[in-house]
């Protein structure tokens, strides 16, 4: 077979090959830098302002009704009588929230839209559905003293970064937006305009908290803190029972239900209650001030029970609570915690939390050993004969220590205590735990100046644990060694 010739082409006639390829996508290079350098302006439109209307300006005391229907209750009146009080219709005993009531008259009084989306007629392809102001939305009918009226419907959220809803008046074919106030003026059951027996605790004057139903206990203030006293006797974390008491003072009822008798209580969990709270508030003095700020009189009230029955919840935010004969409705953010507090999360983790000068005797035993140290404290007189005082003014005290009847040194005995208050107990024993019939490893005995006494024992637990029991209630495990390091001299 004869060989295949094959054309060669020359490196020059390469070159003027790849040109001439190259030549098209230069100019289309050229031109539409060209055209990015001088192209025209593009003419963005006008900022169209918001084209707000005034449909209703008069003096809320022209307002004398407003009727509300909807999604969120059976309609319902409210009506000025010729004494200016607002009832609610067939209700003559209602009380209003007066700042919910305010927000609907004058809401009623001055309707203002913020913006006007267009009219429905001029748009074919508009329905008042696609705005949420079908039939059945919320939809208010204001009358005023001159007999006329003003009915206007509230739907869907506009879909915009700043909160409102769409508006529309009957009778006008106009599409509207407005303030997310007005909505919210509105958007509530009769019920909810009722207002409610708030209990306005005061944490300080609070001296027993007792829970009974699920979960049961009892807690009461004593001179030395507060202590659980059912069901076992032990001391409380101050930190956790202020913060129980100032949950306690926060609590706020959402809407008010109805009158005791007139409920069914049982299908609300409060006949019997699911739970119960019962404080005790102690005697407290009332002191009344003139425009002056002078003292006018001071009024002596007694102590007395308040009690809070919990109920069922109606959903997985509200529950209902009967406080006076009235029930009201609670949300889990502000009132949860009466359903859910346990005694458990309230325990004090430190057993040694008096300071040093709230005591005068503290006794080690250990090893069949022990040895008891009594602490008195003397004023520090200054050169110039006046009492030594700290920063807010207090008497500053020395601190003498003596053990079994010899003197030792205080600042070392007041480090060994400070240790000694440093402890901490972390981890829960078992809930079935008892006491062993042993000897314990130590006891500790510390008594205040009030004479009250506590006594921290140490017991046996297993290889790398002891059982802690304060006043004789175990509760908590260290570890082994907890104590080694506090060295009192």
């Amino acid at each position: 077979m004869s060989p295949v010739r094959r054309r060669t082409i020359s490196a020059e006639k390469k070159k003027k090959r790849m040109l001439w390829l190259l030549l098209p996508l230069l100019a289309v290079l050229v031109c539409g830098g060209w055209l990015l350098l001088h192209r025209t302006p593009v003419s963005l439109p006008e900022v169209v302002p918001s084209q707000n209307v005034t449909l209703s300006n008069r003096p809320s005391e022209d307002v004398i009704s407003i009727t509300v229907s909807g999604p969120y209750d059976e309609p319902y009146t409210l009506q000025r009588d010729t004494e200016g009080i607002w009832q609610m219709k067939g209700m003559p005993d209602f009380i209003f929230r007066q700042t919910m009531l305010d927000a609907m008259i004058n809401n009623a009084a001055v309707i203002i839209t913020d913006d006007t989306i267009g009219r429905l007629t001029e748009h074919p392809d508009w329905l008042a559905d696609d705005f949420g102001l079908q039939d059945g939305c919320l939809r208010v009918d204001a009358g005023y003293s001159d007999s006329s009226h003003l009915a206007f419907r509230l739907g869907d959220p506009i879909p915009e970064e700043t909160p409102g809803y769409f508006f529309m008046l009957e009778g006008d074919d106009r599409i509207f937006t407005i303030s997310s106030d007005v909505f919210e003026a509105y958007a509530n059951t009769r019920m909810a305009l009722h207002t409610v027996s708030e209990p306005a605790l005061k944490g300080d004057l609070i001296d027993r908290i007792a829970f009974s139903g699920h979960d049961p206990f009892v807690l009461e203030r004593s001179s030395d803190g507060w202590y659980l006293t059912e069901p076992v006797i032990y001391p409380l974390a101050g930190s956790a029972v202020d913060s129980l008491l100032s949950k306690l003072e926060g609590v706020r009822f959402a809407q008010y239900v109805g009158r005791a008798e007139e409920c069914n209580l049982a299908s609300m969990g409060l006949d019997p209650a699911e739970r119960m709270l019962t404080l005790d508030i102690a005697e407290s003095t009332v002191t009344g001030y003139d425009a002056d700020s002078q003292v006018t009189g001071r009024t002596l009230l007694p102590a007395y029970q308040l009690n809070l029955s919990i109920g069922h919840e109606e959903s997985e935010i509200v529950f209902y609570c009967l406080y006076r004969g009235e029930v009201n409705k609670a949300t889990s953010f502000s009132a949860g915690f009466l359903r859910t507090q346990s005694w458990s999360s309230l325990l004090l983790a430190a057993p040694f939390n008096s300071d040093i000068g709230e005591i005068n005797r503290l006794t080690w035993s250990q090893n069949g050993q022990a040895q008891t140290y009594n602490l008195s404290f003397s004023e520090h007189v200054l050169p110039n004969n006046e009492l030594e005082r700290d920063e807010n003014g207090n008497v500053i005290y020395n601190v003498n220590v003596s053990c079994n009847g010899q003197d030792i040194d205080s600042e070392a005995f007041a480090a060994a205590y400070g240790r000694l208050c440093a402890l901490r107990m972390e981890d829960r024993l078992p809930s079935d735990y008892s006491l062993p019939n042993v000897e314990p490893l130590l006891t500790v005995e510390i008594t205040r100046n009030d004479s009250k006494a506590r006594t921290v024992t140490l017991w046996p637990l297993d290889a790398l644990h002891d059982a802690v029991a304060v006043n004789g209630i175990a509760l908590f495990r260290v570890e082994k060694g907890w104590m080694d390091n506090v060295n009192l001299p």
